[in-house]
């Protein structure tokens, strides 16, 4: 995730009406909606991401945020499954799960690190080869 996109994502669920469960997005009147329809006043953190970025960001941000906010996990099965679609269930899980709070979601979102550039660029520039190029 690029520093943009998060500042992004954090500003569109600025505040908790703009967030919603159980759907990737709710109307003024809290009812599901698309997640690019001009109704869509709330999203969920997959909706947020598809609103905000597309379709085809948004399945390699799946992943991203899902990583951070779930950990690793071993692919288990042969044929391989839809790492895209199987990321982007665990968050809708991870926005629903029973007792999910808007400032435990956000926090989450605030935790996640971002790209900050090439690490040759910096190392040379530092002169440290422990530099990290990413940071929350």
């Amino acid at each position: 995730m690029m520093p943009e996109e998060k500042e992004q994502l954090l500003a569109l669920l600025d505040h908790e009406r703009r967030w919603c469960r159980d759907a990737e997005a709710h109307d003024a009147n809290s009812d599901a909606v698309h997640y690019d329809d001009d109704a869509a006043v709330a999203w969920d953190v997959t909706g947020a991401l598809c609103q905000l970025f597309g379709w085809r960001r948004a399945c390699v941000l799946f992943g991203q945020l899902d990583r951070h906010i779930n950990g690793r996990r071993v692919a288990i099965g042969w044929p391989a499954g839809d790492a895209e679609m199987d990321a982007m269930g665990a968050l809708q899980d991870f926005n629903d799960r029973v007792g999910m709070t808007f400032d435990m979601m956000r926090e989450r979102i605030e935790t996640m690190p971002v790209w900050h550039g090439n690490a040759r660029r910096i190392r040379a520039a530092s002169g440290d080869e422990n530099v990290s190029t990413m940071q929350t």
